[in-house]
């Protein structure tokens, strides 16, 4: 396993066990996440304080903080991972797509786009 997919697979555990040590230990310098139904793209200062939203915004709709991916495709090219998939909150209307992209410091950048969303979106 590579550098890169050692973080990308550490950062997929810190979110699906809300764990903050293993997410913050998995992003790179200059990390950000971009949520279109966020007012501002999240960085590693205000990563964990997002990290609740998710399981609140699932909560609200009925649902629970339980993804299904599908569609993932993944390239690694020149030191740099990238993922796609597409993504459905289970037991909620919201679904969408992800890209996110690793390099051996760790996870850069995801950013989601939504299908759709009970939510609005801010941009």
């Amino acid at each position: 396993m590579t550098p890169r997919e050692a973080h990308r697979a550490r950062y997929i555990e810190g979110w699906d066990f809300m764990d903050p040590e293993k997410l913050l230990a998995s992003i790179a310098p200059g990390f950000r996440f971009d949520d279109p139904t966020d007012p501002a793209p999240i960085t590693a200062d205000t990563l964990v304080a997002y990290m609740p939203v998710w399981p609140e915004k699932a909560a609200a709709l009925g649902g629970s903080f339980d993804f299904e991916m599908t569609s993932r495709t993944v390239e690694d090219k020149d030191g740099i991972l990238t993922e796609w998939y597409w993504w459905v909150l289970k037991g909620t209307p919201a679904q969408g797509s992800a890209l996110i992209r690793t390099c051996d410091d760790g996870v850069m950048f995801e950013g989601l786009t939504y299908f759709r969303s009970p939510w609005p979106l801010l941009r």
